[in-house]
């Protein structure tokens, strides 16, 4: 795995590398692609959504792929009783009828379809979306239209400028009578100035891959209807093409439908055709197949016509060196899609990867995206090891004299020992098989695997200036830690590999046993202890009432608080009360009211209510009581006098 992921690392950077200022197309639709696009169209048969439902008609005609009876009657029987209250489904409508040419798909005269469609051109602010569905919806049902009223809208709603409106524009202006549509196709530059560019290969219109795809199509179908080439540079007809398929898995319907038809488009106009280069076998080549395919085709993946392939150079990307140029390709013999060429390559020594530069000569002038293209491959190598030694001593020796010389796949007839006052010491040459050159490859690993535990302590092997490996292991206590104290035998594994070699490299080179001390425990903080048990449940635990005493204990104590209240009540009938200076008045009966009237609210206090509701009933009471009682102590006094 390890191999396989430095491999894809070395790829990647090797392609990454090839965007040169030219760009050229290195895939097309594949059968794959074909597929996958085939599967979404045909789940849009399945829905009740007509624009849906005429995607996927749509889509599948462009693939050759021809709808059953069964459920083209059910499309017909959707596109029929559909509805056609907007322009939009009206031009679904018109568009499954007239693609399907089926006796169950007939044109049946819809209510007020002139007027809707002759509504979109006299609306107030024309949309050009619109105006490209009531054309084409007229177009597909018979319809005569006033061009001239198209015109005006049509130039009004391209005013706005943005990519949706132009993408629409463009192709309304496709439908028109040559002569007025001649005028819309300045407006292309206006539309490939609005491209952003991405990673320097791809081109792309703001809205995505669906507008993008709609003014390819829009740009060309206009030009092949004016018969006069658009301002599109041949690079950016190039790049276009790249960003379509880059979305070939796109996975909607309708997006779907609009890539298909802007790389069929794309596949056949009058002016410009992009070219495909991609590598038609293996990549990986061998000192015993040294046939190199090219793929050349257009976007669709069909022929572009007789071509003259070249490769101009075959270089080795590691020194730079060219090792052969002016090669001419030949058509291979037995293809029937008259899209192959094949090279036998000559003057590759070297493993690893070359890159191919070719050219295609045509004498169609239609044809860009011909120079500067590359195909990357890799020529593969055996590799063998040589003058493995092995050799295990005290650590404070400066060379090890017990050397073991070990021949390439087998294993050390003994059992070698060590501990923490050893050293271990492994060196090897690494050789091409045929060649017997020394090489150096990008991985040489040395791996320990405990014969009963299968634990795994990795290190890596590195050469000298003469290309000989060496790996020196000091088992003191620093290499303890990464084998974890953990003794036993382990076996020495010698693993080689590298991208462009055939076979990677796994040899067990001999087996050792190792008497290692034990790692000291060391104490877990809490805080770094890692508990993977349940944890216990947590229980809130509110505060419990204070113990109460006996009622014996509180009605005495009630009793005594009251006993004051009782002497005092004795000693005024013993006394005796005199009434008789009372005054008779209102006041008198208020004052004493009121007084009464604070104590039960003490008592109510007591037994039920709150502190804020006492006060507020107080106030009120309590200014009774002020005032009566002012009252009262005034006459008093003034009857004294």
């Amino acid at each position: 795995m390890t191999a396989l992921f430095f491999a894809v690392l070395v790829l990647l950077h090797l392609v990454q590398s090839l965007d040169a200022a030219t760009p050229f197309l290195n895939t097309y639709l594949d059968e794959q692609s074909r597929n996958s696009m085939q599967k979404v169209f045909e789940k849009a048969l399945t829905s009740k959504d007509i624009t849906s439902t005429y995607h996927g008609v749509a889509g599948l005609r462009l693939l050759g792929v021809t709808v059953d009876g069964a459920k083209l009657k059910t499309v017909c029987d959707i596109a029929n009783s559909a509805e056609t209250q907007d322009i939009s489904s009206l031009y679904a409508k018109s568009s499954i009828i007239a693609i399907s040419k089926a006796p169950e798909c007939k044109i049946i005269a819809v209510k007020g379809a002139k007027e809707i469609i002759e509504g979109t051109a006299k609306a107030q602010k024309p949309v050009a979306q619109d105006l490209y569905y009531a054309l084409a919806a007229a177009a597909n049902m018979g319809i005569k239209v006033s061009e001239n009223d198209f015109v005006a809208a049509l130039t009004t709603a391209m005013k706005e400028g943005s990519a949706s409106s132009l993408a629409y524009g463009l192709n309304a202006a496709s439908l028109l009578e040559k002569s007025k549509a001649d005028k819309f196709l300045v407006r292309v530059e206006d539309l490939i100035g609005q491209a952003d560019e991405v990673d320097g290969k791809y081109l792309q219109l703001e809205g995505g891959i669906s507008i993008t795809a709609l003014g390819i199509h829009g740009i060309y179908a206009l030009a092949d209807k004016v018969n006069k080439s658009p301002n599109v540079k041949s690079d950016e007809a190039v790049k276009l093409a790249s960003y379509l398929l880059s979305r070939k898995g796109v996975q909607r319907d309708r997006a779907a439908f609009l890539l298909l038809e802007a790389l069929n488009k794309f596949a056949e106009n009058n002016f410009q055709i992009p070219v495909s280069f991609s590598l038609a076998s293996n990549m990986a080549m061998s000192d015993t197949q040294k046939n190199v395919k090219i793929r050349v085709c257009n976007v669709l993946g069909k022929s572009v016509g007789l071509l003259s392939v070249s490769v101009d150079a075959i270089t080795h990307t590691a020194s730079k060196e060219i090792v052969s140029t002016r090669k001419q390709l030949t058509r291979v013999a037995d293809d029937k899609s008259n899209t192959l060429y094949e090279l036998t390559l000559s003057g590759t020594k070297s493993r690893g990867f070359y890159l191919l530069s070719l050219t295609a000569g045509s004498q169609d002038k239609r044809l860009i995206g011909t120079n500067g293209a590359t195909v990357l491959i890799k020529l593969l190598a055996k590799v063998r090891i040589e003058k493995a030694t092995v050799a295990v001593g005290d650590r404070e020796l400066p060379k090890l004299t017990n050397v073991n010389s070990v021949k390439e796949g087998a294993k050390l007839g003994k059992v070698l020992e060590a501990d923490t006052h050893s050293k271990m010491e492994i060196k090897f040459v690494v050789r091409e098989a045929e060649t017997g050159e020394t090489v150096t490859v990008h991985q040489a690993f040395v791996a320990f695997v405990h014969t009963k535990t299968n634990q795994e302590i990795i290190f890596v092997a590195t050469p000298n200036s003469a290309r000989t490996y060496t790996f020196d292991l000091d088992f003191a206590d620093k290499i303890v830690k990464d084998f974890s104290g953990v003794s036993g035998t382990y076996a020495v594994h010698l693993i080689i590999g590298d991208p462009a070699i055939s076979h990677a490299i796994d040899w067990n080179l001999v087996n050792v046993k190792l008497d290692l001390p034990p790692m000291p425990t060391r104490k877990v903080k809490k805080s770094e202890e890692i508990i993977y048990d349940k944890l216990p449940e947590i229980k809130h635990k509110f505060r419990e009432p204070e113990k109460r005493p006996p009622s014996l204990v509180s009605d005495t104590f009630t009793v005594i608080c009251c006993v004051p209240l009782l002497i005092l009540l004795g000693m005024w009938f013993a006394i005796g009360i005199n009434f008789g200076e009372m005054p008779v008045s209102l006041w008198t009966l208020l004052f004493h009211i009121s007084l009464g009237g604070v104590f039960g609210l003490y008592v109510t206090f007591w037994l039920k209510l709150n502190m804020f509701d006492t006060l507020k009933y107080l106030s009120l009471i309590g200014a009774v009581l002020f005032i009566s009682g002012n009252r009262l102590l005034r006459m008093i006094a003034s009857s004294k006098k």
